[in-house]
């Protein structure tokens, strides 16, 4: 009897795949776990699906896997052979996101809601369960996702693919969840609907999509948190910043005002603040729209450009997006309401203006009157000040600089500075600049069009002159001191 239970089971490990026997779990290191992992620990197991997101009995959790927590009670993981890991993956990810969907059935309609405690429109209800299964932003506008997304016929649809119907008044959104089957934010709340049955729905289908992994990469910002340009890197610090039209803090603050800031912190490139004026700065690397379909952004522009269009809230050059590479941009985005990442639908094909290069805009931290003017930068505004610990006025901040640079004595105001040097037609790096306000204004010149000046709003600030509808005409000459 042993005897045929030792052939029996020589039988099974010879003829049956491997693919088909239980796999036994290994002990593979924490950093090295993939998505679609089924990882097992003292307390719970279930499916990594990446991003830190872990699928268990208990639903979607965020889990850290360097945590002391999550270390000390791993056991080990299950890997699917490599041959079906990419399908398998798929469709967990689809099953994760039908699941999410299903579970928020109930929640109210709102048509500018993105929470399930205020409620969603179809858009944004997309765009969250998207965003909390897989971290990638979706737009929040149907449209918008739908020229996104790689389109799939309805007869091969899967769990997790999004699905599209006219409305009244433009398109809306769903996420399928198996047997002709989707999930939508209707008017009476996020609900269950039927792709035959429901006759409003039948009768205005118009597509699906589904999201590949590579696009949801694409849309994700951790694929740019360690980016080669400085502006990428800088601009995804502030993802989900709510955008506030002519807002100037980190509470909020509009399109151009994020490039001003990526541009500052990450390069020293030190731009307008306005939109229009941006685009008169720096290297034209595009002018003027192309045609997508038989050009590629990708061969015209690199990662790092600034991209403008026109006529989109007021007519004229009216928005700026950081380009990302492959069709993708980061933008304060009104549309949006946050700085996100945006697929560079139509909607922006259209307007868009052309691109800009920045980057040989640094300033010239190796000129020693640049140099110190740099670090002063932000100091405050107080009139009869004249040190970095309580402030400066307009004369003051110009005397201190040249002083401690290259140990120069300028008179204390403008109206006496500008007597001094010699004039000059075409200033140079390091010469100043004078203006005519209630007083004679002076300012620091330190090259690409720019100065640093002090300012009563802004205190010690950069501005580029030249472009400036305050500063321009204002603008009486230059003195050379050195």
């Amino acid at each position: 009897m042993r005897v045929l239970l030792i052939i029996f089971f020589l039988f099974l490990s010879i003829f049956i795949p491997v693919s088909t026997q239980a796999k036994a779990i290994e002990r593979v290191d924490l950093a090295d776990v993939k998505a679609g992992d089924t990882l097992y620990f003292t307390h719970t197991k279930g499916t990594y699906i990446g991003n830190g997101r872990f699928l268990s009995k208990k639903g979607l959790v965020d889990i850290d896997l360097t945590d002391s927590y999550w270390i000390d009670s791993y056991v080990g993981l299950k890997r699917r052979s490599q041959s079906g890991s990419t399908m398998s993956q798929s469709q967990s990810m689809g099953s994760t996101l039908a699941s999410r969907a299903i579970s928020l059935i109930g929640t109210p309609y709102n048509q500018r809601g993105e929470t399930p405690h205020d409620g969603f429109s179809t858009g944004s209800f997309v765009h969250y369960v998207y965003k909390d299964v897989t971290g990638s932003l979706l737009s929040k506008i149907p449209l918008r996702q739908k020229e996104a997304g790689t389109p799939v016929k309805r007869s091969e649809l899967a769990p997790g693919d999004l699905v599209f119907f006219q409305g009244s008044s433009s398109v809306i959104s769903g996420i399928y969840v198996g047997n002709q089957e989707f999930v939508i934010a209707t008017s009476n709340g996020v609900a269950k609907r039927h792709l035959d049955r429901d006759s409003y729905y039948a009768n205005s289908y118009v597509g699906a999509v589904r999201y590949s992994r590579d696009e949801l990469r694409l849309s994700h910002p951790k694929t740019y948190e360690n980016h080669e340009h400085p502006a990428v890197r800088e601009a995804m610090r502030y993802i989900h910043t709510p955008y506030v039209l002519t807002g100037n803090t980190l509470a909020g603050f509009d399109c151009s005002y994020l490039i001003q800031m990526a541009f500052a912190d990450g390069l020293d490139v030190h731009l307008p603040r306005i939109t229009y004026n941006q685009w008169e700065v720096g290297l034209t690397v595009l002018d003027g729209k192309i045609d997508f379909k038989r050009q590629s952004l990708d061969d015209l522009i690199r990662p790092g450009d600034a991209i403008y269009f026109s006529n989109t809230w007021q007519p004229g050059i009216s928005h700026v997006g950081i380009y990302l590479g492959q069709n993708y941009m980061v933008h304060a985005s009104g549309d949006e309401g946050e700085t996100t990442i945006s697929y560079i639908a139509s909607y922006w094909q259209e307007r868009m203006t052309g691109a800009k290069r920045f980057d040989d805009l640094t300033l010239r931290l190796d000129h020693p009157v640049v140099q110190k003017a740099s670090v002063l930068l932000g100091t405050p505004y107080v009139l009869g000040a004249d040190e970095p610990e309580t402030g400066f006025d307009t004369g003051s901040l110009v005397q201190y600089i040249y002083k401690e640079s290259v140990g120069l004595d300028l008179p204390r105001f403008g109206s006496q500075q500008i007597l001094t040097g010699v004039e000059v037609t075409e200033p140079e790096t390091g010469d100043l600049l004078f203006f005519q306000g209630s007083s004679v204004i002076p300012a620091v010149y330190v090259g690409n069009g720019q100065m640093v000046v002090m300012t009563q709003l802004q205190g010690a600030t950069i501005i580029d002159y030249k472009n400036s509808d305050y500063w321009a005409p204002r603008y009486i000459g230059a003195r050379r001191v050195l």
